[in-house]
């Protein structure tokens, strides 16, 4: 990625008549000197690539706004919670491949969007955020909101869930620091939120107009050629070869897909990965871990003996029932982040490179050679010759009230064609994951590493947003709803294309399930039942309450047409769950293998 400043050579305005200048860039009252360093910066994000900020205005990053505000290029989104804006920010990010920028305030600005922050740094989503601070380094006085050393000191604050921590201590510097800021994000060894601080009093004072060349792309690590042919062999000569899936091939799916096909090798998705690999390719087991596929269920039952894991960490979340390789076999593990070797599943090969490159490169290695699994169509065959789902037919499911699963069947079946599915943290998260069927990388969304409630119903927003002419599905929950549902507001506000499914259970679900399934017994974890179609109306929203099967298609083709804002009430059976695939599970996968670790080293 080339970094150019306000004058870099490759500005719009470099050649082009003065009529088109102000046109492009309208005039508009301020007091904000046009040579401010809050407007040099913003320039020179803009003109390299940061044209979306999401956040929400205070004091000590008035400057800040009001350059985004007078600069035509520019787009604010008015989230309603910090935290929701990173959320956003993050759902943009994937659909458009561009870089965002999260804008807070000092004080509460930054601590509320600690929790949105942190979401993007285990997501790997690389992103700027740009917080105020009041002027205490100038004054030399106590100031309320200190956001610094002598007060809650954001830098140190946020050092473990960013790339780096700059702060502009002179105006000069703005634009040379906010680009070294994007820099850090953007590193393909290393991608994440980096953090850039504006105090209020440096934001206001003259900056001046600065070059910069454009700076070389960072290069990830090469891939080494005797990995790959040993990856080659050893999947060619295996008896149940695997290729798992991670997050980290967003961005590389057609190379993904190609693999699977020149290696003949099943392959299995992580949740977060979910439609990565077309759910309808030959060689998809669907997705694996949490709410796991009973394809991917059946197949890691009987053990694979050589698997090759693509961009994942292999968490709990990641692996859940469905235990990617046998306790004799060899697991080769591809990431960007070295740390994930050997934790929880043990290493055979560990290759720190570029996922996408060894994918790449092993299709081309594998295909010259003629190196296909002699096995892998027959046990795909054999594995897809039974349901892919807890329950077959559970789009047909007459059951009333209405059961979870029929109530995403009869999503996906009216949707109109383009729909994109963006699920929440809770119980609904699981029936999304399990029943969907993903075709592409951007059919499905889920901001599972931090697993926060409101993270879908934000991040709903910003997939919108990357294309708003694309509709989105949102499935939450009623308690998500409670916690973050102001965020429809934002797109209300942007006449934004998206239908609010609302699994309305009056309970947090997966928590009252999961502590029964731990303790035989647990709290109610109720909550009074929620009018939400009412709710909605009185914002404006269209909405409607749904009981029984067989009513949500019409009403959502509807509400799609209308190409606005809408919420279902769906008011579902919440005792029906998906059998061995919720969080306990997950946990207890893990623990066991915990305790299977322990077990060895005595």
């Amino acid at each position: 990625m080339g970094l150019t400043s306000s004058s870099g050579k490759n500005r719009a305005s470099d050649d082009a008549p003065q009529s088109y200048i102000q046109e492009l860039r309208p005039k508009k009252a301020s007091t904000l000197p046009e040579d401010a360093s809050a407007r040099r910066l913003v320039d020179a994000l803009v003109k390299n690539g940061v044209s979306t900020f999401f956040g929400v205005p205070g004091g000590p990053i008035c400057p800040f706004f009001e350059a985004v505000r007078l600069d035509s290029r520019a787009t604010l989104v008015e989230s309603r919670h910090e935290s929701h804006a990173a959320f956003s920010a993050v759902a943009f990010a994937r659909a458009t491949g561009e870089v965002p920028a999260v804008v807070v305030t000092a004080g509460p600005g930054i601590t509320n969007a600690v929790t949105g922050i942190a979401s993007a740094h285990l997501e790997r989503v690389p992103m700027l955020v740009i917080a105020g601070d009041v002027a205490w380094s100038s004054h030399g006085g106590r100031l309320a909101q200190d956001s610094g050393p002598e007060g809650i000191d954001m830098e140190r604050l946020l050092a473990p869930i960013t790339r780096a921590q700059i702060r502009i201590a002179r105006a000069r510097s703005a634009v040379s620091q906010g680009l070294a800021s994007l820099r850090a994000a953007t590193d393909p060894n290393r991608p994440g939120p980096a953090l850039l601080v504006l105090p209020i009093d440096e934001g206001m004072r003259a900056a001046p107009e600065v070059e910069f060349d454009a700076q070389e792309p960072i290069s990830s690590s090469p891939v080494s050629s005797d990995a790959v042919a040993r990856t080659a062999r050893w999947l060619y000569e295996a008896a149940r070869p695997l290729i798992v899936v991670g997050a980290g091939c967003r961005g590389h799916a057609p190379a993904v897909a190609r693999l699977a096909e020149a290696l003949q090798v099943p392959c299995i998705t992580t949740p977060r990965a979910k439609g990565i690999v077309s759910e309808r390719h030959p060689y998809s087991l669907r997705n694996g871990g949490m709410a796991a596929s009973m394809w991917a269920r059946y197949y890691t039952a009987l053990g694979a003996d050589v698997t090759l894991a693509l961009g994942t960490d292999l968490d709990d979340t990641s692996m859940g029932p469905t235990p990617y390789v046998s306790e004799t076999g060899r697991l080769i593990h591809v990431d960007l982040d070295a740390a994930v070797f050997n934790r929880n599943v043990p290493t055979a090969l560990g290759v720190l490179c570029n996922v996408g490159a060894f994918a790449r490169e092993l299709e081309v290695y594998a295909s010259r050679r003629g190196l296909k699994n002699p096995n892998g169509a027959a046990l795909v065959r054999e594995t897809r010759a039974l349901s892919a789902f807890d329950i077959a037919d559970f789009e047909s499911d007459p059951s009333d009230p209405i059961a979870p699963h029929r109530v995403i069947g009869e999503l996906q079946q009216a949707a109109a064609p383009g729909t994109r599915f963006v699920t929440d943290i809770g119980e609904h998260m699981l029936f999304a994951l399990h029943y969907l069927t993903a075709l592409s990388p951007d059919d499905f969304h889920i901001q599972l590493n931090l697993g926060s409630m409101g993270s879908g119903i934000a991040g709903a927003t910003g997939l919108a947003l990357a294309d708003p002419q694309r509709p989105v599905i949102c499935v939450c929950g009623d308690g998500g709803m409670q916690m973050s549902g102001m965020e429809v507001l934002t797109s209300i506000k942007e006449r934004l294309p998206i239908v609010y499914a609302v699994f309305n259970d009056a309970r947090y679900n997966m928590v009252f399930h999961g502590m029964t399934q731990i303790f035989g017994d647990s709290e109610a974890y109720e909550t009074p039942l929620v009018d939400f179609e009412g709710w909605a109306q009185s914002m404006g929203l269209a909405a409607a309450t749904v009981h029984g099967p067989g009513h949500i298609p019409e009403l959502l083709r509807r509400f799609q047409r209308e190409r606005r804002p809408a919420l279902l009430d769906i008011r579902i059976d919440r005792d029906v769950r998906i059998r061995g695939g919720g969080r306990v599970e997950a946990l207890q996968h893990m623990s066991m293998l915990a305790s299977a670790a322990s077990g060895r080293a005595r």
